[in-house]
């Protein structure tokens, strides 16, 4: 079964596997970077937004997304503040932490696995409780990840 899944997935699902990994690991380490980078990461949460409303709950899902999201967001400002070293000139300094890679890994497999489910398990797929915690998942992350560059973007350059 897993074979299946492997072979079954386009290719360009493993290269953005591979590519998620890298920006990950990369922040990990301590380091400092183009701000624009992370002001884009938070695009990656719209897959997110494009799965949910792909689920056959009906648009009260938005409901739980949008609450997740809203409170992933607040989460993911408050954690930058421990991350952020310094910011100027359109740069931004920081620490290493593992939170990044978490996240982006979060929704990279979420946004598979339901396509996964979607086509294997649809009994799964079709249930109120897959589709409640698929949106509150996905909505902690890519909220998270928006809050992070609110962080980033609201903090001023020294």
């Amino acid at each position: 079964m897993l074979i299946t899944i492997i072979k079954g997935a386009p290719l360009w699902v493993w290269g953005l596997l591979a590519l998620l990994l890298w920006v990950g690991l990369r922040a990990t380490q301590q380091r400092t970077a183009s701000v624009v980078p992370l002001y884009l990461l938070p695009l990656m949460g719209f897959l997110s937004v494009n799965s949910v409303r792909g689920l056959p709950a009906g648009a009260s899902i938005f409901v739980v997304f949008a609450a997740a999201y809203a409170l992933g967001a607040m989460a993911g400002y408050w954690r930058q503040g421990a991350v952020i070293v310094s910011k100027s000139d359109g740069r931004v300094t920081l620490r290493g932490e593992w939170l990044t890679l978490v996240l982006v890994m979060i929704l990279f497999w979420m946004n598979f696995g339901t396509t996964v489910a979607r086509f294997m398990y649809p009994a799964l797929y079709g249930s109120g409780g897959f589709h409640t915690g698929f949106a509150m998942v996905a909505g902690l992350a890519a909220g998270a990840l928006l809050g992070r560059s609110l962080r980033v973007l609201r903090t001023p350059s020294t």
